[in-house]
């Protein structure tokens, strides 16, 4: 047996009790401060009542609290095969599929073929339904002729609210090109222009 000081006889019973409490105790203000890191770092609702859907992940530059890595709600997503139309400097029109891994094909029905129908780009998400485009066009200069033709084109999509429409602007320059350096820009653009470009997208049956 012990004895505390004020004068009480603690006994082995009475010593598991309190060391368990004591034990509690330290799990509890753990917890607080682990909590209090999280509302430190994490946004909070408007309201008390309100639910912010998120995704966090432990702070790797502090070692402590969370982060967070990506909204739930981000809006309508352009991946998918769309039919569309260009205006304006570019006449055009025909089939475009924007892929998961943030690139983008383009078939243009309204180019010879044997001119170079077939456009590649890369996108990426700039807001809640808005994306850029930047793609790039390899022409010949006429059927059966040399590469000569450098396309570069930028885009800037708007989603519909549905999801299944998109409008857009762009702006095009034309550079010409040898193959021996096919990507070649530092000379400058022969001829710039503009327009827009709107599509819906193609659903399965």
């Amino acid at each position: 047996m012990f004895e505390l000081t004020s004068g009480r006889l603690l006994t082995p019973g009475r010593l598991v009790f309190g060391l368990g409490l004591l034990g509690l105790m330290a799990a509890v203000q753990a917890n607080a401060a682990c909590m209090d890191g999280l509302n430190k770092t994490a946004p909070q609702a408007a309201n008390s009542g309100d639910f912010q859907p998120a995704v966090y992940h432990p702070d790797e530059r502090s070692g402590t609290g969370f982060i967070r890595v990506v909204d739930s709600e981000e809006g309508p997503s352009i991946v998918g095969l769309w039919k569309f139309q260009v205006s304006g400097f570019l006449k055009d029109f025909g089939t475009q599929a924007f892929h998961l891994g943030g690139t983008e094909t383009m078939f243009s029905a309204g180019v010879d073929p044997e001119t170079g129908d077939v456009c590649q780009g890369v996108w990426r998400r700039v807001g809640y339904s808005t994306y850029t485009l930047n793609h790039i066009a390899m022409a010949w200069t006429a059927p059966g002729a040399g590469y000569g033709l450098l396309i570069h084109i930028h885009m800037l999509i708007e989603l519909a609210p549905s999801g299944n429409a998109f409008t857009g602007t762009y702006t095009v320059s034309l550079f010409p090109a040898t193959a021996a350096d096919p990507f070649d820009e530092s000379g400058g653009p022969m001829v710039t222009g503009s327009g827009t470009i709107a599509a819906t997208r193609l659903l399965p049956d």
